[in-house]
């Protein structure tokens, strides 16, 4: 077979968008015991304010203004027997708090909130001794030998595991207050185990866990009032006498960092969510019709749905191709309708997330007709924002490579590159990362 090279110009337009909305974690819900809220209102300036001030540094408005809201009660509610600590996190978060209604009042706060930012009492890290393996065989604290090192690690493993089963919310944990020094106290397990939490949970190198989850951030609060020189208590400064509590310059020292550090971890986890399309096609095959697509990143993506469309008929569903749930890597999806006649058809893909919301591709078309001839049609729409469809047609199967360049002639794109079977093809040319102007391809 000759070679055939056809080149046809084509213009991009305006600014691009992701081709699927992007999920924004922008507001969200505090759930707290009685330091979260001691913070949240006696620092100056106020948790409030700071939020305020974080809209105004970052020049965000509307919906993409960030907001929290704390919850006017403790959660988990003031339980007989229950310290309010961890146990009970871990607990109404796997569901087997003797609570019921704690288990469901969390699985509302989780539903109605992007983020959701939790944080135990002072003595979370409180911590009697360091236990052993054996601390795993009870949730609850109380009557336990207390919250030993085993025992916490073991809650927040745990609440993180549920976490990371809702990649659709972000999480926020504190992972504690250091408590007054006083005779006898020693906090270096309290240290040793917020250490952890922060430097190597979070970090992905704890060898239980694994991987830690993007949609997870730990807040080491600890840190920020311990003093070391005092077996890691809490610095005289930042608390009034025999109370365990921060005063207003421990709160100020806390409320800061804790609002810069949340909303900028989670607005970093918006770029990784989309269920972010970058390439749809639709070719003519000897066992009818092949779709390939491929996603740069997902986010609950539960399935595929493919629909068809018989000329002025309506969409009909042909099958299913399973997502990839939460990803940051490209993958690569395909399916053949092998039910086919002569004709004209119109194809499109349904992306269908866990919670039943879905978001729908593009259309192309192909038809069925003997080919003859060697085309590369005109792109259309073109002009265009933020994708276009390239359609061309083969008279035999060979090697094809269809490259896009810019007006400098340098290559932006490859399209196509490998064995295409003869027949008609679409392509679609999705250009959100590149800036407007005149662009060629060529076959």
């Amino acid at each position: 077979m000759h070679n055939k090279i056809f080149l046809v110009a084509i213009i991009l337009i305006g600014f691009v968008v992701n081709i699927l909305p992007q999920t924004l974690f922008r507001s969200g819900m505090f759930l707290h015991h009685s330091t979260g809220g001691v913070v949240w209102n006696n620092a100056t300036p106020n948790i409030p304010q700071l939020i305020a001030d974080y809209n105004t540094e970052h020049n965000y408005t509307g919906d993409d203004a960030v907001t929290l809201n704390i919850y006017p009660d403790f959660f988990p509610p003031l339980r007989e027997y229950s310290d309010n600590y961890y146990d009970s996190w871990h607990a109404v978060l796997v569901g087997q708090s003797p609570y019921p209604e704690d288990v469901e009042q969390m699985q509302q706060f989780i539903q109605n909130n992007k983020i959701v930012v939790i944080k135990s009492c002072w003595g979370a890290v409180d911590l009697s001794s360091m236990g052993n393996p054996a601390d795993t065989l009870v949730i609850e604290d109380y009557g336990y030998d207390g919250r030993t090192y085993y025992r916490m690690k073991w809650h927040w493993r745990n609440i993180v595991s549920v976490m990371q089963s809702h990649p659709d919310r972000f999480f926020v944990i504190w992972n504690g207050i250091p408590l007054v020094p006083g005779p006898g106290y020693d906090g270096t397990l309290a240290h040793q185990f917020c250490t952890w939490a922060k430097d190597t949970l979070a970090t992905g190198n704890d060898p239980v866990f694994g991987d830690f989850p993007e949609n997870v951030y730990v807040f080491d609060s600890f840190h920020l009032l311990a003093d070391p020189n005092i077996l890691w208590g809490m610095n005289a400064n930042y608390h009034d006498a025999g109370d365990n509590h921060p005063n207003v310059m421990g709160d100020n020292v806390v409320a800061q960092p804790f609002v810069t550090e949340t909303f900028d971890a989670a607005i970093a986890y918006e770029g990784l969510l989309p269920v972010e399309l970058i390439s749809f096609s639709v070719s003519i095959i000897p066992l009818g019709v092949e779709l390939n697509w491929s996603t740069a990143t997902e986010l609950n993506n539960d399935r595929f749905e493919i629909q068809k469309k018989i000329d002025d008929g309506e969409f009909i569903t042909i099958g299913f191709v399973k997502g990839q749930g939460t990803s940051t890597r490209k993958n690569d999806y395909s399916f053949i309708d092998n039910n086919t006649n002569s004709g004209k058809y119109l194809y499109r893909l349904k992306q269908i997330d866990f919670d039943g919301n879905y978001e729908y591709s593009d259309v192309l078309e192909v038809d069925f007709n003997t080919i003859t001839t060697y085309t590369l049609e005109q792109n259309y729409p073109n002009p265009f924002n933020p994708s276009t469809e390239i359609n061309y047609t083969l008279a035999k199967s060979g090697n094809v490579t269809l490259k896009v360049f810019d007006s400098l002639g340098s290559i932006v794109t490859t399209l196509v590159d490998g064995f295409i079977r003869s027949g008609k093809h679409s392509v679609k040319f999705y250009a959100k990362d590149f800036a407007s102007g005149v662009y060629f391809y060529r076959i």
